[in-house]
């Protein structure tokens, strides 16, 4: 090896000893330095890249919450697009409940020995054509005998089985309703929903391609127009009555309640049985809901039926919830006491509690049985009309303050009480 050659390895060492003291470790290694093995690229470059798509891939908790609220908020509009607002009373108690609007169905065509000169029907018309939309029912009680204790009829308001009724037909059933079509087919029947303040109930039988009534508007009857009722009194089905229209809109209690309704006054003959039947036009549309608590049990000829006009939107909600919602209740029984009775008795006038329900508020008030309401919240009371009034501004919950009389040995005394009103499920329960 000759001199220069000595010069060339030495300078070589030297070369390598540089480069081995240059290289940068951990945190002093130059990011931006290249590696052979990587194509040029930095030697952090992956390992940086990956970093940042799993920073970029982290999403808010916020942000997954609020997407899965919207979605149950979707999931729960579609529910109630396809199944209506009742579905979820109907996780609870059956799927017996649902959203309803009273239908209209097709009018039966008969033979034309059935029509009369102006095309409606005559009463053997009617009694054809609507008595298979009618139906007879029977009700029982647990620890009595196998025979039914009450009878009604009932109105065919779905070829799948709702059928509409009084409240007080099926009040009592305590071990069962029964339901028998026109061709004597009998069923079991389940309460839907019943409202006791309007008598009007609605209940279901297990059936198919049964024949509903058509449904016509209460508001064109006219006085004096022709009537047909169709019902089981005294449980003779399907008997027939004809009559004619003798009052408009009368505003009757049942039973004493606070609840007026808006009733048809007819002279066809109305007795128990009928109840729950049909009040049919000369078009064999429903015009109203026959009831025997209606008719005078003090006159002859004076019977009422329960205008279909003013029946639908309970029928709708006793359909969808099972009651009428919204709606309040004070949670007593009580008649009136006029300017003149309270006179003759040295009283004073209003509302004369007879009985309070220890399930509502009222009860906790210190009001008792025997004491006359004369206010509510500084309006006076005096009858079922003023409280139906007062009541048509208030929900359950508001707070009402009351001015009560009660008579004593020294006279009487007035005092003032504060209640919470409920929500009326039902009715008030009827003064005996």
């Amino acid at each position: 090896m000759g001199f220069f050659d000595d010069f060339d390895d030495d300078d070589k060492e030297s070369a390598a000893n540089d480069t081995a003291n240059d290289e940068p470790s951990g945190s002093d290694r130059d990011p931006c330095r290249t590696s052979p093995d990587m194509g040029g690229l930095p030697e952090n470059f992956w390992n940086d890249l990956s970093q940042a798509s799993i920073q970029r891939r982290k999403t808010p908790v916020s942000l997954v919450i609020l997407l899965l609220l919207l979605t149950c908020m979707c999931i729960f509009a579609i529910i109630v697009t396809i199944k209506g607002r009742g579905w979820l009373i109907n996780l609870i108690s059956g799927d017996q409940h649902i959203e309803f609007t009273l239908p209209v169905a097709d009018t039966p065509s008969l033979d034309d020995q059935y029509y009369d000169d102006q095309g409606r029907y005559t009463t053997q018309g009617i009694a054809k054509a609507v008595s298979p939309s009618v139906v007879s029912i029977e009700i029982y009680q647990s620890g009595m005998s196998f025979a039914p204790v009450g009878q009604g009829s009932g109105i065919i308001m779905t070829q799948d089985g709702y059928i509409l009724t009084n409240a007080h037909v099926v009040d009592q059933a305590s071990a069962g309703i029964k339901a028998v079509l026109s061709d004597g087919t009998e069923y079991e029947a389940k309460l839907v929903g019943m409202d006791t303040a309007s008598d009007i109930a609605v209940i279901k039988i297990p059936a198919n391609g049964l024949s509903p009534a058509q449904f016509g508007n209460s508001d064109n009857v006219s006085l004096g127009e022709d009537i047909v009722t169709i019902g089981s009194p005294a449980g003779f089905y399907g008997s027939v009555t004809k009559g004619i229209v003798s009052g408009l809109d009368r505003m009757i209690r049942v039973e004493k309640t606070s609840t007026p309704m808006s009733c048809i006054q007819i002279d066809a003959a109305i007795n128990p049985g009928n109840s729950g039947g049909a009040l049919l036009n000369m078009w064999g549309q429903v015009i109203g809901i026959t009831s025997s608590k209606l008719a005078s049990s003090d006159y002859d000829g004076i019977g009422f039926a329960i205008s279909i006009n003013a029946a639908k939107p309970i029928i709708e909600r006793l359909m969808e919830y099972g009651y009428v919602e919204n709606r309040v209740r004070i949670g007593i029984t009580f008649y009136e006491i006029s300017q003149t009775t309270a006179d003759m008795y040295g009283i004073e006038p209003g509302i004369y509690v007879v009985s309070v329900d220890p399930e509502c508020d009222i009860s906790n008030s210190g009001l008792q049985p025997d004491d006359i309401i004369t206010e509510f919240d500084g309006t006076p009371i005096a009858d079922p009309d003023s409280v139906e009034k007062f009541l048509e501004s208030k929900k359950p919950g508001d707070i009402v303050t009351a001015r009560v009389y009660r008579q004593n040995e020294t006279g009487g005394e007035e005092f003032e009480i504060s209640f919470k009103l409920m929500e009326d499920k039902g009715s008030l329960v009827p003064a005996e």
